[in-house]
């Protein structure tokens, strides 16, 4: 057995000493001192604390002593009885209290001292398990959700915090148990050798007594079991603590297995503040550090590499003469985004457009008159209440980097609690959750993954952000309150960037320079434009290989280094000397263009593509119509664009009204449309017929505009009738009534297909006297055949002139395609 048994350690405060006992549960502590022989270090964690009342013989009166439990964890053991042994602990971090996780650390014993670090997160950064949410059905994460194996015979529920106990996961028995494994699984995703030790932390109760509930910890297969003990519950919360050393080896995964199968029906059981860790995670914790005065041996920076030397090294400076730096300096908002002045790597964001993202459907765009500002200053939010599909690089980029880590991140706003599922070609990689306390505000979210390709080896990189929305606080406490929240969410400033760390967002466009220098950008002052493509170039190297220059992003001016240069695309060029040669291109006309010039002017258009009549078959409300909608498709020519660039009107009372979120590349037009209400008579037709024009705008520039308009029209149209022929004739001698009557069908003077009519049209025959044509009498002696209803066979003796009438009733909605003649 791997259990360790470790020892237990009950600390008690001097009340004379003047201290306080601040330390509580879940903390890991140490102490380290040198004794004039030895170092002295222990690690223990604090399994409770409180107060020891005893009574005091002499005065009567109860002495009060703080104090805590701890498990000595590795170093040495404490002695009580050694009055020289130093009993000063100091607070590394904490397993479960995001509040306490870091701490100041001053030593002048450990290697490379005496320094000081100021240490954060270790006891969350370096968990193996970190749940913080329920599984899901398109994505699942064991590192940071509660994963619970059953067959429906459990009910799970999550809750974020309640009376001090965060990350809550309740499990209810529903119904009996079933073969297989029913509880709480959670796989790690890092291997761990054998000889490691995990702790294994977590608050726990009962809806009623449990007295043994099964845990282990082994393969994921069930292979090897390092570990395996049970655990008692109360109902009421009580923190349990455990240590396992790793026997098996190291090149498989472990599961930590809490086995639900004893749960009794109706009872359930709440598990909270989980957290698994390495020992070594909280033992060694130099790679918390988030900055070190003293000596910085031992640092390991990205930029600098191995430091030396005595300094200081932190993450964030803020200096009030002068600073010298290295890395990428950033001047923005409070938040470090939405940079107006950037001086580092000049390629970061891999997104190829994330001002006016490639979307590839319709979608809402926020205006200026938006009560969500963006939170970048810059570039297009997007308003949506169901998926976003967003193109972020090409095929072939895609391909290049296949395999390789990177970081998505954006800004996202929800006005309801719910979930953010990020799914790479159709592939699920990443979760994001959006709690109460979280939403009606701007977020940066981010997640990584190692980039994939999808079934369609030729799609290009498509990142599709899908939510999920739950009650809001004011549905969950009473559902007649009216609800201000809706299930909609924003999303704008995405940036793609290798690795798996979120860095400060660099705005891109449809140009990306892809190297690996570094550089500087100003947004104002006459540089502009985007990081990667600015408006103004330092430095420029131009297409005859001149460095040192500087040029103009559309290629129109540049000044060299010895003071040649050119205007206007060299229609103006001046040479080192000064001397200055005019072009033809200086009077600009149609005939100063080459062709190729022309050609690419003259094939840039769009056109509206589509059918282009409704033809509806009678005047009634309810009048069958064809086809039930038209789709408009733009189809562009020697460009393409974007939906920030697209729009779609349609034309009222002689001017064009905006279409309101109409920016995709088709315009679904139905025949009752409120945009069929622009007709000038009541009942919206002229003439017999209705018109809609529609235009699309598509605006790629401020100089470069492209449109087309289309015109559809519904057409009244109506000719139905049935003729009724007699095989012997209409007059019988005799009084014998024999012969067989066929109904045809006819649409403007045309025959009907016959099999179209019999299974689209109920043939109805009816019979009457001649004498009193107003009442209807039996057919006797008439037979209609079965397969052919619209033919009825009589045989019978005629006292009488008759009138045999067949009526058509429609059966289901206009489909035949009639020949229409106006």
């Amino acid at each position: 057995m791997a259990l360790v048994k470790y020892k237990k350690y009950q600390v008690l405060l001097n009340p004379d000493s003047k201290k306080v006992q601040g330390l509580q549960t879940g903390d890991i502590i140490r102490r380290q001192y040198f004794n004039g022989t030895d170092i002295i270090y222990s690690l223990l964690c604090v399994l409770s604390y409180g107060v020891e009342r005893t009574k005091n013989t002499t005065t009567g009166l109860f002495d009060e002593r703080p104090y805590f439990i701890g498990a000595l964890l590795e170093g040495d053991e404490l002695d009580g009885s050694n009055s020289t042994e130093i009993f000063d602990f100091a607070r590394i971090t904490n397993l479960f209290n995001v509040n306490r996780l870091g701490a100041l650390y001053l030593t002048a014993s450990d290697d490379y001292a005496p320094y000081m670090d100021v240490i954060d997160g270790i006891g969350k950064n370096k968990s193996l398990c970190w749940p913080e949410g329920l599984m899901s059905e398109s994505f699942e994460d064991s590192q940071s959700q509660y994963i619970v194996r059953h067959s429906n015979n459990l009910n799970i529920q999550y809750t974020p915090s309640s009376n001090e106990v965060n990350r809550i996961l309740t499990v209810t028995r529903m119904s009996d148990y079933a073969d297989g494994f029913e509880g709480l699984q959670q796989d790690f995703y890092q291997f761990i050798q054998n000889n490691n030790q995990v702790l294994v932390s977590y608050k726990v109760r009962s809806s009623s007594a449990l007295e043994s509930l099964p845990v282990k910890l082994g393969y994921t297969d069930d292979l090897h079991v390092d570990a395996e003990w049970t655990e008692s519950i109360g109902t009421e919360w009580e923190y349990k603590f455990q240590v396992v050393t790793v026997e098996y080896s190291g090149r498989h995964l472990r599961s930590l297995k809490i086995d639900l199968s004893g749960l009794p029906v109706g009872e359930e059981i709440q598990i909270a503040d989980l957290n698994i860790i390495l020992l070594s995670s909280v033992a060694n914790f130099g790679d918390a550090s988030a900055s070190r005065i003293g000596k910085l041996d031992g640092v390991t920076d990205h930029v600098f590499g191995q430091l030396t030397g005595y300094g200081a090294y932190i993450q964030k400076l803020y200096a009030s003469q002068s600073a010298h730096i290295s890395g990428t300096l950033t001047a923005g908002d409070e938040n470090g985004f939405g940079a107006t002045f950037y001086a580092g790597k000049i390629h970061k964001n891999c997104f190829v457009n994330s001002l006016d993202v490639n979307i590839t459907h319709e979608i809402h765009i926020e205006g200026d008159d938006s009560d969500v500002v963006n939170p970048t200053g810059i570039g297009c939010v997007y308003r949506s209440s169901s998926s976003i599909e967003m193109i972020a690089q090409t095929n072939q980029w895609l391909t290049n980097h296949v395999g390789e880590r990177f970081c998505f991140s954006f800004w996202t706003y929800f006005k309801k609690p719910g979930r953010l599922t990020i799914q790479q070609n159709d592939k699920a990689v990443g979760e994001i959750t959006i709690a109460s306390d979280q939403t009606h505000e701007w977020r940066r979210v981010h997640v990584f993954f190692d980039l994939l390709i999808g079934d369609n080896k030729e799609s290009d990189l498509i990142l599709k952000l899908s939510p999920t929305f739950t009650a809001s606080i004011y549905e969950s406490v009473d559902p007649s309150i009216p609800n201000p929240d809706s299930s909609i969410f924003y999303f704008t400033a995405p940036q793609l960037e290798s690795g798996d760390k979120v860095t400060q967002y660099q705005a891109t466009d449809g140009t990306l320079n892809e190297t690996s220098e570094y550089g500087a950008w100003f947004n104002r002052g006459g540089i502009g434009g985007t990081m990667q493509n600015p408006l103004l170039q330092l430095n420029y190297k131009d297409e005859e290989g001149n460095e040192g220059g500087i040029g103009t992003r559309s290629k129109s001016f540049l000044l060299r280094q010895d003071g040649s240069g050119y205007l206007a695309k060299k229609n103006i060029v001046w040479d080192k000397d000064g001397k200055v040669t005019f072009n033809d291109g200086v009077t600009l006309n149609w005939d100063n263009l080459d062709k190729d010039a022309q050609d690419q002017l003259a094939n840039r258009y769009c056109r509206i593509l589509g059918d282009d009549t409704f033809t509806i078959i009678g005047q009634d409300k309810d009048a069958p119509v064809s086809p039930t909608s038209i789709t408009l498709t733009l189809e562009e020519i020697g460009f393409t664009s974007t939906p920030n660039q697209r729009q779609w009107y349609y034309k009222k009372d002689g001017e064009f009204v905006e279409i309101e979120d109409a920016n995709a590349k088709t315009l679904v037009v139905d025949p009752d449309s409120e945009m069929w209400g622009i007709e000038t008579n009541g009942n919206g037709t002229v003439g017999g017929e209705s018109y809609l024009t529609v235009m699309c705008e598509v605006k790629l520039n401020e100089s470069r505009t492209y449109s087309d308009t289309f015109t559809i029209k519904k057409q009244y149209v109506q000719g139905y009738t049935v003729e009724v022929v007699s095989s012997t004739g209409t007059t019988f001698q005799n009084g014998t009534c024999s012969t067989v009557l066929t109904a045809n069908v006819y649409y403007q003077g045309k025959l009907v297909d016959p099999e179209y009519a019999k299974s689209h049209y109920q043939f109805q025959w009816k019979r009457y006297s001649a004498s009193n044509i107003e009442k209807e009498i039996e057919i006797v002696g008439g037979t209609i055949n079965k397969d052919s209803p619209n033919v009825l066979t009589l045989d019978y003796e005629l006292n009488n002139s008759e009138i045999i009438v067949c009526e058509l009733l429609s059966i289901d909605g206009f489909e035949y395609a009639f020949p229409i003649t106006f």
